[in-house]
């Protein structure tokens, strides 16, 4: 809400699902936003600087409104689906006749880039500045439609199958491969994939070439008292990993029992997730407490509750999204899993699939929280392998 000189007064945000809610609600006071963020029934609180009008809202509807192709505006917006201010440019970049709802219609169209976010979007709106349809990148398509046609049932699909990237042929023993390297088509330079020991990334005649190995099982006692710089910021609680949370010190400690070393005792978080979280499609944000409680979860749900536990036994760890090799898509499909500091470096966890040491096929695309997990977006039905080989 906005206050009567279009100054932003108010943020309430919600997700709900079958698990459990995720809420964002704050007010402006003395130009920063005063959050709460409750998520997993623990509420934190946090405050941001705000400079956001209603202007910014209709910065994207006013520009469609006028039509001028080659024109853009810069806006900016709070967003509490990932709780940061961002900066979105829109440009129009053509006035068109576009089929909608099966009728010819005069458009003007919009390009949207979030850089923050990594991601793009194109739009089309009509003159009175009404959104009629929106890309976001190659596969999310959103549709101004009657109720009755929207909310027809005889369409469906799957998006975690329809995103698989196809291998050129069929890995029979994936958890047993040690080494990987792919030649993939796809990336953009704003979206190459990190490179790391485990992770090699190259550029060869216009494709993306990905060397993959399995990590090795770190030597390192537990607890640990030397700790990088680097390590010390994935031992922090957050509001959706909830590592502080006494139920989950008291579950992480019980677990790793009489462990005397990291690999260990997270061998042991592995097992534990793997076992106690029930495979179920969730389709909202993943928080600690929540998968713990419901024991229901994705892989994102079996990697946050990994990370907390972890964290909670000051072992240094963080979510790392992906692909994996899935044998049942033909395929690599979208992933989360974990990473584990140890011996100054890091090692691949995959609590979803009991893997101590995650298997070569996993290839990090993106980490850390929602807005830096938001880029892979971009990515979703644009790879293709077009060479594979491994051992």
């Amino acid at each position: 809400s906005y206050d009567s000189n279009g100054g932003l007064k108010s943020v309430s945000f919600a997700q709900i699902a079958a698990t459990g809610a995720t809420r964002v609600s704050g007010k402006v006071k003395d130009g920063s936003l005063k959050l709460s963020i409750s998520a997993g029934g623990s509420t934190s609180e946090q405050a941001v600087p705000v400079s956001e009008t209603l202007n910014d809202v209709m910065a994207a509807a006013r520009l469609a409104m006028g039509g001028e192709v080659g024109k853009s505006v810069t806006s900016t917006r709070f967003d509490a689906s990932v709780q940061k201010t961002i900066k979105t440019t829109h440009v129009v970049v053509a006035r068109e006749s576009k089929a909608i709802a099966g009728v010819q219609t005069d458009t003007v169209k919009l390009e949207s880039k979030t850089p923050s976010l990594g991601i793009a979007e194109t739009s089309w709106y009509d003159a009175s500045g009404t959104v009629l349809e929106s890309q976001i990148g190659g596969f999310f398509v959103a549709r101004l439609e009657p109720p009755e046609v929207a909310k027809k049932l005889d369409y469906s699909q799957d998006i975690l199958i329809a995103a698989v990237v196809k291998a050129p042929k069929p890995l029979d023993n994936p958890e047993g491969v040690e080494s990987l390297q792919l030649d993939v088509e796809g990336f953009s330079k704003d979206a190459m994939p990190p490179s790391s020991p485990r992770q090699q990334v190259s550029e060869r005649q216009g494709r993306t070439r990905i060397a993959l190995s399995r990590d090795s099982a770190p030597s390192e006692p537990w607890p640990s008292k030397s700790k990088s710089e680097e390590a010390v910021r994935y031992l922090e609680a957050t509001p959706f990993i909830q590592s502080q949370d006494p139920e989950i010190v008291r579950t992480a400690r019980e677990v790793v029992g009489d462990a005397k070393d990291v690999f260990t005792a997270t061998s042991r978080l592995s097992e534990f997730v793997y076992r106690a979280v029930e495979d179920e499609y969730v389709p909202a944000y993943s928080n600690a407490k929540e998968a713990l409680e419901t024991r229901r979860g994705d892989c994102t749900e079996h990697a946050i509750l990994f990370v907390a536990l972890a964290r909670a036994l000051e072992i240094p760890a963080r979510v790392a999204v992906g692909v994996a090799y899935w044998p049942p898509g033909g395929g690599f499909g979208w992933h989360a899993w974990a990473e584990v500091y140890a011996k100054q470096g890091w090692y691949a966890v995959d609590p979803t699939w009991n893997q101590p040491i995650a298997d070569a096929t996993h290839i990090k695309l993106a980490g850390g929280g929602p807005a830096e997990q938001a880029r892979i977006v971009m990515l979703l039905g644009q790879l293709k392998i077009v060479k594979m080989s491994g051992s």
